[in-house]
């Protein structure tokens, strides 16, 4: 049997996906893809108009995989769900979180669209919850950023390499610092806001 010629968008997808995992979003090209299918580019660009149409669909994936890990319910804290799953996004897919969180060679655009995303999660699960629903909007921006700082920097040791905690090391660690952040912050709500927003200055 002879190989084969022509593929789908999919399977063109599906490979340019298996170089992302393998060699990170840099190595994706017209190029690498069509040598590792046996065709040549034009088989790749008659199923996408452009490599940035390739790439924003492969961005999509890599945005799907990454909500269906913070979405879900590891305990019942909303915020602290987030954390474990961008952490264990780092942990089990080393290249999709480099090409998101250190803005591999991907849209700021896109990277905006994220943001916003996982920014709505963090408030639908403050509003969610009768303990915490009282909280102002500039309390949980509050959170957000000092939460962030904190989870972003544990993720990057995680696809880095250089820790590679168990679930329940990652659960722990996290639990620790949102606690902190979670004791400061009740006590921050009760200031006026122009206060909270002078914290931001000073922080």
């Amino acid at each position: 049997m002879g190989r084969k010629l022509k593929f789908t968008k999919e399977e063109i997808l599906e490979t340019a996906y298996g170089i992302l995992v393998r060699e990170g979003m840099k190595k994706i090209s017209a190029r690498t893809i069509a040598k590792e299918l046996g065709i040549s580019t034009i088989g790749v660009y008659s199923n996408f108009s452009s490599m940035s149409d390739l790439k924003n669909e492969l961005s999509l994936v890599a945005k799907n995989k990454l909500l269906d890990k913070v979405k879900i319910n590891y305990t019942e804290f909303g915020l602290l769900n987030i954390g474990i799953g961008i952490c264990l996004f780092a942990k089990e897919e080393k290249a999709l979180f480099r090409a998101i969180f250190m803005r591999e060679n991907l849209s700021e655009d896109f990277l905006n669209e994220i943001a916003s995303d996982l920014i709505d999660l963090v408030y639908k699960s403050f509003r969610d919850n009768e303990k915490y629903n009282h909280l102002k909007d500039s309390t949980i921006n509050w959170m957000i950023r000092k939460g962030w700082w904190s989870t972003h920097g544990f993720a990057c040791l995680i696809c880095s390499g250089f820790y590679n905690p168990t679930y329940g090391m990652i659960e722990e660690e996290l639990k620790e610092v949102g606690y902190l952040i979670m004791a400061q912050a009740l006590k921050i709500n009760e200031l006026p806001d122009e206060r909270i927003k002078k914290l931001k200055v000073q922080n």
